[in-house]
């Protein structure tokens, strides 16, 4: 690859194109049309709602210039509109990095929105950057519970509450900030507290006649809280996770309306002066034909026409589909993460890595072909530095178990949240976390081993949650290395050839079933008879494997359960087979079953009934483990139980069954035996690359392109997936 461009000669260029371009543009007239809905009434207000852009200009459905044209068309047909966002407007985005916000708060000028609530990734190039945007914005950001460092005063460049006045009806508007997040010159408030001061105030003193917010809040559990603790609130709109409800829901006399994010979605909420609802209409625009605002169009066009000349070029060629979707990578082992943990460890050289789930970001599926360097930004756009550090094995273990999302809070289901590379670990979720058969390079980990790990942000910050080295900078704890994108980068080109693998690392379990009961031969069959978990209503028959410490793994010959028991069959060969090598191969048995809601009883909290179980984006079933205790097993392993040697990681045997959680099969199990791309299914070690294998040799990618080191900037990519993700 060439010499990438330093800092300065980016940001110098970048901003010279910039200036050129797309910062001059005219702006035409705004053309009007109709949509056949209801027209505003007299002493009504419609809210339409929201914007989340992530600094991108389009998506999957729409774009933002046929965006626009709707929203125009909707306060056409309503007279009396407010135009209401949700925040996260800047990032995360190929676009976002690039321009650094600079082509939304164009966009957003134009639009003229009536307020738009701050996001978590406002401030992704710095706290300095966030508020030169917010200075440089037509309108107004608001930030109710967010304060400057005394703790009360509004957050520099925001507004706690702003007031307007629609066709005579006087309207208070708020902004909620995620639970927990705040720049690092700001205090996060308290939400109720903030909220019902802001209220007061605007009730008592302004004297408004509705309270309307936009919400960068996470899920429907915080709002519908929020509602029931304040008094006078009207309603509120927008979402951090991007949830989309078909149905209205009201809440002590508060509307909540999610109408997810970007382009594909957009609601209306018309309200009485005294905040009863009329009417409230969710616009899907992939059902729709839209038109596309002349003047936006070009705007849209001349900022995509740099991208495209920067960041065109290919620079590797994908074997396979290349799953970069959030469910994916949040719920799941995925071989798009384990190439990018892969890239992680070996362009920085360390033994072990993780990358969290929501530093993957473009949720989408890239199909087998050529890969350019604008695709490499797109899924991985943070330019925070990924930390390499020295760690020993009990706080790597601490760090996996701060990674895992637990019910009954987490608002997507127990999730393990990242990535890792040459660990292998089961993990728990339910009301508090645990990670337990951890290994690395097919090793038990002691709590005194030592480790170098290369960290993407997120997690470095759980390593220091989980140490208590909350103050300790990362070039204090370690080397901060490169991005995370421009590593991938260079490994994709090093490459050449992409086909990454499954190597059976991550493991959920939410029933530990012990040892067996007994074990039996049937045939040519080993059967393990496990106690069938309390609260189980069935199994799926077709989702229970065995797996080694190494990631070896082996499918069930057939489930059945009897009197109470849950009796797996495994070939007696190959069973054999996964039990020889080590002294110990911590063979575990993993399988599906059907949870009963009401057994479990997980209740959040400010609800009074239990979770539909198992509340997961990938999970069909919870998960039961049982051990195995190889030394008990009628099995002919030798002496030493060391008859044959699996120092490899994952060696392809069998596979299949079902890996994603949705009860389907899901081919062999995708393990090659080394934890790489190399696909040789050798014995050499975790993560090589072998320059024998065709398609695998030396670097067949082209050389660096002028954008392949914009991420540069120190920020987070934050995961906590109860308060700031996404």
């Amino acid at each position: 690859m060439g010499e990438s461009p330093t800092q300065g000669e980016i940001d110098e260029g970048r901003r010279a194109v910039l200036g050129a371009t797309a910062g001059g543009l005219a702006l035409g007239a705004l053309g009007t049309g109709t949509v056949g809905s209801a027209a505003g009434q007299e002493g009504t207000v419609t809210v339409i709602h929201d914007t989340h852009f992530h600094g991108r200009f389009e998506d999957d459905v729409a774009n933002i210039a046929e965006y626009w044209w709707l929203i125009q068309e909707l306060q056409a047909e309503h007279e009396n509109t407010l135009f209401v966002g949700a925040g996260d407007e800047f990032s995360p985005s190929l676009a976002g990095s690039w321009f650094e916000g600079e082509n939304v708060v164009e966009a957003l000028n134009e639009m003229e929105p009536d307020g738009i609530a701050v996001g978590n990734h406002e401030n992704d190039f710095g706290d300095d950057r966030m508020k030169e945007l917010f200075a440089d914005s037509d309108f107004p950001w608001l930030a109710t519970n967010l304060a400057a460092e005394d703790g009360e005063s509004p957050y520099p460049e925001t507004e706690q509450w702003v007031t307007t006045e629609v066709g005579g009806v006087s309207v208070g508007l708020l902004g909620f900030v995620p639970r927990g997040w705040a720049p690092d010159d700001g205090v996060n408030l308290d939400l109720a507290e903030s909220t019902q001061a802001a209220i007061d105030r605007l009730r008592e003193e302004e004297g408004v006649d509705l309270v309307v917010a936009g919400s960068h809040l996470g899920g429907e559990s915080p709002k519908r809280t929020l509602a029931r603790e304040v008094d006078g609130l009207d309603a509120i709109v927008g979402d951090h996770y991007a949830t989309i409800d078909e149905e209205l829901q009201e809440i002590e006399g508060t509307a909540i309306s999610l109408a997810g994010d970007e382009y594909d979605h957009l609601a209306t909420l018309t309200l009485e002066s005294d905040g009863g609802v009329v009417d409230r209409t969710l616009y899907s625009l992939a059902e729709m034909e839209l038109e596309a605002d002349e003047a936006m169009a070009a705007i849209r066009e001349e900022y995509n026409s740099i991208l495209d000349e920067e960041l065109s070029e290919e620079i590797a060629y994908a074997g396979q589909d290349l799953d970069a979707r959030f469910d994916s990578n949040y719920n799941l082992e995925n071989e798009f993460g384990n190439l990018v943990t892969e890239a992680m460890a070996e362009q920085t050289d360390a033994d072990v890595a993780i990358q969290n789930g929501g530093g993957i970001r473009s949720n989408r599926i890239y199909e087998r072909g050529p890969i350019e360097a604008g695709d490499v930004y797109e899924i991985l756009p943070f330019p925070d530095p990924a930390v390499k550090l020295e760690i020993t094995g009990a706080e790597l273990k601490a760090t996996l178990e701060e990674a895992v999302a637990v019910l009954p809070g987490a608002n997507f289901g127990a999730q393990p949240q990242i990535q890792v590379h040459n660990i292998h670990y089961d993990w728990y979720g339910l009301e508090e976390p645990v990670v337990e058969n951890v290994h690395v390079d097919g090793e038990p980990v002691a709590d005194d081993d030592t480790f170098t790990a290369t960290l993407s942000g997120p997690n470095f910050g759980r390593w220091q949650s989980a140490t208590g080295n909350e103050d300790l900078a990362p070039a204090e704890a370690g080397e901060e290395t490169d991005t995370i994108g421009n590593l991938v980068y260079d490994h994709m080109a090093a490459l050449g050839y992409l086909q990454p693998k499954l190597h059976n690392r991550i493991h959920r379990f939410d029933e530990d079933a012990g040892e067996p009961l007994d074990v039996f031969e049937e045939g040519h069959d080993l059967v393990l008879a496990y106690p069938e978990p309390e609260h189980s209503l069935a199994v799926h028959e077709q989702t229970f494997y065995a797996v080694s410490r190494h990631g070896n793994r082996i499918d069930a010959a057939g489930v059945d359960v009897e009197d109470g028991e849950v009796h797996v069959a495994f070939d007696a060969g190959q069973l054999e087979t996964l039990a020889t090598g080590p002294a110990d191969p911590t063979i575990r048995v993993f399988g599906g079953f059907d949870p009963d809601s009401d057994g479990y009883d997980l209740v959040p909290d400010g609800e009074s009934e239990p979770l539909e179980l198992p509340v997961a984006a990938r999970f069909d079933y919870f998960v039961m483990r049982g051990e195995v205790d190889v030394d008990a097993l009628p099995l002919d392993l030798g002496a030493d139980g060391s008859a044959a040697s699996t120092d490899g990681e994952g060696d392809g045997s069998s596979g299949g069954g079902d890996t994603d959680g949705d009860g389907g099969t899901d081919g062999d199990g995708g393990t090659d035996g080394d934890g790489g791309t190399d696909g040789d299914g050798g014995s050499n070690g975790d993560a090589s690359v072998d320059d024998e294998v065709p398609g695998f040799g030396p670097a067949a990618g082209a050389a660096g392109v002028a954008g392949a080191a914009y991420l540069y900037k120190e920020y987070g990519a934050d995961d906590d997936e109860e308060s700031i993700d996404g």
